[in-house]
């Protein structure tokens, strides 16, 4: 051991040494790192890998002093300021999974194209360089909680959304409703079509519109509200409100479709999980959402 250098090395981060003399950091750092060249030493600095004391330092003469605390490592790389209600849970080259947070639009629409998960992880992904946009695979409301697909390239967008029938193994989201269901699960079948006029999704006659099954079990009741396990079969626009609004059992906070109470402040849905084919590795892949906590606080005291 040298005598002036006490190293603690963590192969993560880099190396700190304990300086036991006064010395400049030229001195220092020549001593240490014996056989590399000044210029090897001064581009260290420049890369901001060296500091005292927690200070990163620019200049070999500086003066050192007994008893500071040197550390040789990268620079951390810098992250980008992700804005809170939106996280990335997992990223290859080719798609990014997000859990977003009720309250964040997936999309921009009239009122507002700026706050939403597509621009954030547009800017991220020119701040790490990997492209000028993201590309939108599929879709969940402002006020729901829950997993997102994205695409990084044109390609393994149009392969998942061209495929997605085929794809999407399975998708299951977390509801509380208004009121206790008279079977502990069910399917509820119906056809669904939408207003041109005020752009609002309705029950249709069979036939008009578009086919719509959604699956439901109950895994907790309270007095007045249910909280269901829902499995989607089709995935229709506002599908799962229209049809618990359809079977008098509005999703809570969901006043559009008939709720008349909001228990968590919030509209009480959450895509929990999605189960699908990599469009470019054909690998099988399922990502999960814990459930809200509010929606677990709410049954706290379930019966």
């Amino acid at each position: 051991m040298k005598m002036n250098d006490t190293p603690r090395n963590d192969a993560s981060k880099g190396t700190s040494y304990n300086v036991k003399k006064d010395q400049t950091v030229e001195e220092f750092l020549s001593h240490i790192m014996q056989g590399k060249s000044r210029t090897s030493i001064k581009q260290l600095l420049q890369k901001g890998a060296i500091s005292v004391n927690n200070r990163t330092i620019n200049s070999l003469q500086e003066q050192l002093t007994a008893g500071s605390i040197v550390f040789i490592g990268k620079k951390p790389e810098p992250k980008f300021p992700m804005p809170k209600g939106l996280r990335i849970i997992w990223e290859d080259k080719w798609l990014i999974i997000v859990k977003k947070e009720t309250g964040l639009l997936t999309v921009g629409n009239n009122e507002d194209r700026k706050h939403t998960a597509q621009n954030y992880l547009n800017a991220y992904m020119q701040f790490k360089g990997e492209g000028e946009c993201i590309f939108i695979v599929h879709r969940i409301d402002r006020d729901t909680s829950g997993v997102l697909i994205f695409a990084k390239t044109e390609e393994a967008q149009f392969r998942l959304r061209s495929t997605w029938n085929e794809s999407v193994h399975s998708r299951r989201y977390i509801a509380i409703v208004e009121g206790l269901l008279d079977k502990p699960e069910g399917t509820i079948d119906t056809w669904i079509d939408e207003n041109k006029f005020t752009m609002t999704m309705h029950i249709s006659r069979e036939g008009k519109g578009k086919r719509a099954i959604t699956h439901y079990k109950v895994l907790k009741t309270i007095d007045g509200y249910s909280m269901l396990e829902l499995e989607l079969e089709t995935g229709r626009k506002n599908q799962i409100r229209i049809h618990m609004s359809h079977i008098g059992h509005p999703i809570a906070g969901d006043g559009k479709y008939g709720a008349q109470t909001s228990p968590c402040g919030r509209l009480c849905l959450h895509a929990q999980q999605i189960k699908f084919v990599h469009p470019m590795t054909k690998e099988v892949m399922e990502f999960t959402s814990e459930i809200p906590a509010e929606f677990n606080k709410l049954f706290k005291n379930k019966r």
